[in-house]
């Protein structure tokens, strides 16, 4: 199926269609990815290299590290030039663009440490930074949200029993889904069951867990 056409440059546009290949093929063109992947990497750290040692590293210089490589590592060499010439030229370009001036919007509080560039679904840019932050508490309110029902213990929930709360010598069986109670002979699904005892171990009352309804306030009475 062919891809919405993207306008490349003026006079030539880009036309992209999805690739069904075989598996030959697809074994081929993951080595090559492999290999173009692995220049771009080493492009990376000599341009960092360079930098911080105030060299220049410009496509020239890279052309004969590549060359070099190939000449020294037989699994890059078995790979095609084309692609990893084009690499050397892509990698070029886009450290160029990476040098921009940038015009900055808001000021970031520190440093960042690291940043993420990515695009929404909508085609809009953004640039996320990782910078160090001091954590400040919120001064205290007074004013209480939400309540803490504390920390409740799952364990021994499939053997103990929500109406008695005996609890089973032996745990059951993930196949078994049914859990009957030796002592007071309860019979509840498993999970039933299981939820009951959670909550008379929070403290509250597990009535309508079967699905009943919860008894009116005192006096009224069903019309």
């Amino acid at each position: 199926m062919k891809a919405p056409t993207e306008v490349e440059e003026p006079g030539c546009a880009r036309f992209t269609f999805r690739l069904r290949v075989s598996s030959t093929a697809l074994a081929g063109l993951s080595a090559e990815w492999a290999r173009c992947r692995w220049l771009w990497n080493e492009c990376c750290a000599r341009s960092k290299k360079a930098r911080a040692e105030n060299e220049e590293c410009g496509p020239a210089r890279l052309d004969r590290m590549v060359t070099e490589a190939r000449k020294h590592n037989p699994w890059l060499s078995d790979g095609s030039s084309v692609p990893q010439q084009q690499l050397i030229r892509d990698f070029g370009k886009s450290r160029a663009k990476a040098f921009l001036t940038v015009v900055w919007s808001r000021a970031l509080p520190a440093a960042p440490s690291s940043v993420r560039i990515y695009r929404d679904s909508l085609g809009h840019w953004y640039a996320s930074f990782v910078v160090p932050a001091e954590i400040r508490p919120l001064p205290a309110t007074g004013a209480v949200i939400g309540i803490d029902w504390g920390v409740v213990h799952p364990s021994h929930t499939t053997m103990d029993c929500g109406r008695c709360g005996a609890r089973a010598k032996h745990a059951l069986p993930l196949s078994e889904r049914t859990y009957t109670c030796t002592a007071c002979g309860a019979v509840s699904p498993r999970d039933k069951n299981s939820a009951r005892v959670m909550l008379l171990r929070a403290g509250l009352d597990p009535a309508g867990a079967d699905r009943g309804r919860p008894a009116g306030p005192p006096g009224c009475q069903a019309a």
